[in-house]
C-alpha cells in the first residue's frame, strides 16, 4: 500500500501509519496545524549526532528579552505581545480546570497534607548520572523531549507525564544503562504510568510501533517487570502537576496562568538540573514567577500557602529564568512547540520584555 504524505510524515516522528493502533487518523487534523513538528528516534546514531551539531530552531524566537534580574524584581513585567485571542479571556472565579471532581474538595487539605509528608520518598538523587556509564544527561533530555511528543500523540494526561519521566530517573539511579537500552527504558515508564493514570492506555504494541519496531514486545514487557520490581512495585509519587491543580484551588488562577504554569514545570522536565528542587518548590516557583509576568499581586499568597520564604522561591525562580533566556537556543523544542498550539492557549508565544 502507498503511503501518503501524511501517513510518511508519522512514519518519521517515531512510527508508521497503523489504524489498528492508535487512532492516526483523528491525529492526522491535529497535525495539520503542526507542521515541520517532527521528532527524533532515539538511538545511538542519531544521538551521537545531536551531540555533535547544535541544530538551531528555524522558527522565529517566540520569548525575547527576559532577563534574569529584571524577572525577579518587585516590579511586574509587562506583556507586550500576548496572543490576540488571549486578550478576550477574562479570570474566572472558580479554579482551573473547573470542574474537577478528582479534585475532591471536601479532602483537598488532608490530601495536601499527605502529599507533603511523603514528597520527598520517592524522589531521584540530583547527581545520579554520575553512575551510569554509557548515557549522560543530554540523552536523559533527548530522551523525555521525544516522550512530550509522544505523550501528545497518544492525548494522554498531564499527570502520565510527569509520573514517566519520575520512574525514568528513579530507575537509571539504581540500574546501569547502556544508550541502545535508553529508548526502551522511555516508552516501557511510560506504559507503566499509562497503566496507572489512564482509563483508556495504549497497549504494548502501540509502544512499539511508536519506536518504529526498534524493540518487541517481549523485551518492553520484561523491562516492565525489571523496572516495576527494581522500584519495589512505588508509583504513587507527588507530582508537580498535582500541586498546580491544588495551589490553583485556593489561589483561583486564571486560565492563561494556570497554562503557563504547567508550561514551566513540562520544560523543567527536560532539564536534568531542576532534579534538585522538590515537586512542591518548583510547582510554587513557577506560580511565583507567573504571578510577576501577570502583573498579579499575590505573590505573598503563594509563600504563605506552600510555607516556602520568598528567599527560597527566587532561588528556583532564578533557574526559571535561565531556561526561559537560553530556550530559543535549545536543541530540545517539543515543550515549546506543543504549547504554541491553541488548544494550550498558545502561551509559548507569549513575549515579554
Amino acid at each position: 500500500m502507498n503511503l501518503t504524505k501524511k501517513e510518511a510524515a508519522l512514519k518519521n516522528i517515531g512510527g508508521a501509519y497503523n489504524p489498528d493502533s492508535v487512532d492516526f487518523q483523528a491525529q492526522m487534523k491535529e497535525d495539520l496545524a503542526m507542521q515541520n513538528y517532527s521528532s527524533t528516534i532515539i538511538n545511538n546514531e542519531i544521538m551521537e549526532e545531536c551531540f555533535e551539531t547544535n541544530k538551531q530552531d528555524n522558527n522565529p524566537a517566540v520569548i525575547e528579552n527576559i532577563n534574569s534580574d529584571d524577572m525577579l524584581t518587585d516590579d511586574p513585567i509587562s506583556v507586550v505581545n500576548m496572543p490576540s485571542h488571549l486578550s478576550s479571556v477574562q479570570p474566572k472565579e472558580e479554579v482551573i480546570p473547573n470542574p474537577n471532581p478528582q479534585l475532591c474538595e471536601e479532602y483537598i487539605q488532608d490530601i495536601y497534607e499527605h502529599l507533603k509528608d511523603i514528597e520527598f520518598d520517592h524522589l531521584p538523587t540530583p547527581n545520579y548520572m554520575r553512575q551510569q556509564t554509557d548515557i549522560n544527561e543530554k540523552m536523559r533530555g533527548i530522551l523525555i523531549d521525544w516522550l512530550v511528543e509522544v505523550h501528545l500523540k497518544f492525548k494522554l494526561l498531564p499527570e502520565t507525564l510527569f509520573l514517566t519521566v519520575n520512574l525514568i530517573d528513579r530507575f537509571l539511579e539504581l540500574k546501569q544503562i547502556m544508550r541502545n537500552r535508553l529508548q526502551l527504558v522511555g516508552v516501557t515508564a511510560m506504559l507503566i504510568a499509562c497503566k496507572y493514570e489512564e482509563i483508556y492506555a495504549p497497549e504494548v504494541r502501540d509502544f512499539v510501533y511508536i519506536t518504529d519496531k526498534a524493540y518487541t514486545k517481549e523485551e518492553i514487557l520484561q523491562m516492565e517487570n525489571d523496572m516495576l520490581a527494581t522500584l519495589e512495585y512505588n508509583i504513587t509519587v507527588p507530582s508537580p502537576i498535582k500541586y498546580l491543580e491544588i495551589y490553583s484551588y485556593y489561589l483561583k488562577l486564571d486560565e492563561i496562568s494556570f497554562m503557563f504554569c504547567r508550561y514551566l514545570l513540562e520544560l523543567f522536565l527536560v532539564e536534568y538540573k531542576m532534579l534538585k528542587f522538590n515537586p512542591s518548590l518548583v510547582c510554587s516557583s513557577s506560580i511565583y514567577i507567573t504571578m510577576k509576568i501577570m502583573k498579579k499581586d499575590d505573590c505573598d499568597k503563594i509563600c504563605h500557602l506552600s510555607m516556602y520564604s520568598e528567599e527560597k522561591l527566587r532561588e528556583c525562580a532564578k533557574e526559571i529564568c535561565v531556561i526561559l533566556d537560553n530556550l530559543e537556543k535549545s536543541s530540545l523544542q517539543a515543550v515549546r512547540k506543543k504549547f504554541s498550539l491553541p488548544k494550550f492557549l498558545e502561551v509559548a508565544k507569549i513575549k515579554f520584555n
